[in-house]
Order: structure tokens, then C-alpha cells, then sequence
């Protein structure tokens, strides 16, 4: 019997240290043309303390919702906005659409919309949701100074005052 649990003794396994776990991606994340597959990666992103990959496809998502614009701008606004949504439906717990913001896009234009935002007197709760979410590079007013062209001198000077006094992350 001695031997029996001898044996047993030197049977069992030898604990060792957990090797470190490589985490690799079925594809690139700017491989990505479904959102909902999106919104998977960002959750398991998420989970696993990935920042960098859950950056990644969060600025992909936003980029497919503006990719049927031929405009540069409308492009650009409309990954604004997707990136306002989620952060506005993380928020709330449940999915929001800006759906007084896109209406008014819709009916009085892109340009008219945005030169209204940066030049009111306080900033809207785009600007500041997305730059207390670190992403200042989102806003209407960095869109604004971005396609200059298209807009009045005190919208342009209304906007670098704006980008001027918001807190750097």
C-alpha cells in the first residue's frame, strides 16, 4: 500500500506558472466592415484590458458610419456623430440616436449645423462629451478649422478660440 500511494505521490502534476497568454486577432481591425462585429471586438477589447484595440475599432466603427458620404466634410461629421451616439448610448445604458442633430443636418446642411455649434456662446454636449472622452480630434470645432474653406471667419475664430480653452488629456 506504501507503494501504491508512493506512486500517486509522484503521479501528481507539477504546478507551474502560467504562461503568458497571446491574444491574436482573426484580422486587422481596418479589415472590419460589419458594425455589429465591431462592437463584438470592443467589447472583448474591453474585457481584456486591450485600450489600444477598443480605440481602434471604435474609430473604425464611426468610420463606416460616414463611408457612404462623398463629401470629405459630411464623411467626417457623420463619424463625429457616430462616436457621439455610443458615447451618449453608453451613457444612458440603452442605444440613443441624435436624432434632433441628424434632422437638422438633414434639413438646414452639415455647414449651416456646424457654424451654429461653434459659434454659440457655450459649447454643445458633442464637444464636451467628446472631449471629456479624449477625443477633441472628433469635434465640430476641429472640423470646423479642418475644411476652413467652407466657413465664415468668426465660425474659424470662434473654433480656435473654443480648441484653445479646452483641457488637453
Amino acid at each position: 500500500m506504501a507503494k501504491n500511494n508512493a506512486r500517486k505521490q509522484q503521479q501528481q502534476p507539477v504546478e507551474k506558472a502560467p504562461g503568458v497568454l497571446r491574444q491574436t486577432m482573426a484580422k486587422p481591425v481596418a479589415d472590419y466592415t460589419v458594425a455589429a462585429d465591431l462592437r463584438t471586438l470592443m467589447v472583448n477589447a474591453k474585457r481584456l484590458g486591450r485600450d489600444d484595440v477598443w480605440r481602434d475599432a471604435f474609430r473604425r466603427l464611426c468610420v463606416l458610419e460616414g463611408a457612404d458620404q462623398t463629401d470629405p466634410l459630411h464623411r467626417d461629421f457623420y463619424e463625429m456623430l457616430a462616436a457621439y451616439e455610443h458615447f451618449l448610448s453608453e451613457r444612458n445604458g440603452r442605444a440613443t440616436r441624435a436624432t434632433p442633430t441628424r434632422l437638422k443636418a438633414r434639413t438646414k446642411g452639415v455647414v449651416h449645423l456646424l457654424q451654429e455649434w461653434v459659434t454659440s456662446k457655450t459649447a454643445n454636449e458633442v464637444y464636451e462629451i467628446l472631449v471629456a472622452k479624449g477625443m477633441p480630434e472628433l469635434t465640430g470645432e476641429h472640423l470646423v478649422l479642418k475644411y476652413s474653406e467652407q466657413f465664415s471667419p468668426e465660425a474659424i475664430a470662434a473654433a480656435k478660440a473654443r480648441v484653445e480653452l479646452a483641457p488637453t488629456s
